[in-house]
């Protein structure tokens, strides 16, 4: 669905967040999501838009979001090449 991800932690017991790298592929999807929690994205290759509520960028490599992800939000890449980011999402207290 537009992109795939690897967990960059995923032997670390009891953690409070989750770091990924994702490569996200050429789409014109733009389906909005809410969660619980919060998100942080650096672009490491390529470019991308972001929505976070009705606020949207473009980022490019060394750019960075932070956000509320109770926010509806997405991401995509742009420019018809793929995107790689470090997402690191925290899902909120349990």
């Amino acid at each position: 669905y537009g992109y795939f991800y690897e967990s960059l932690a995923p032997e670390k017991a009891n953690r409070l967040m989750e770091p990924f790298i994702v490569t996200l592929l050429p789409t014109d999807v733009e389906e909005p999501s809410t969660h619980d929690g919060q998100e942080f994205i650096f672009v490491l290759e390529g470019e991308m838009k972001a929505r976070v509520g009705d606020h949207v960028e473009f980022l490019g490599p060394g750019d960075a979001l932070y956000y509320d992800s109770s926010q509806p939000h997405f991401v995509r890449c742009v420019g018809g090449r793929e995107t790689k980011i470090l997402a690191v999402l925290y899902p909120g207290p349990e």
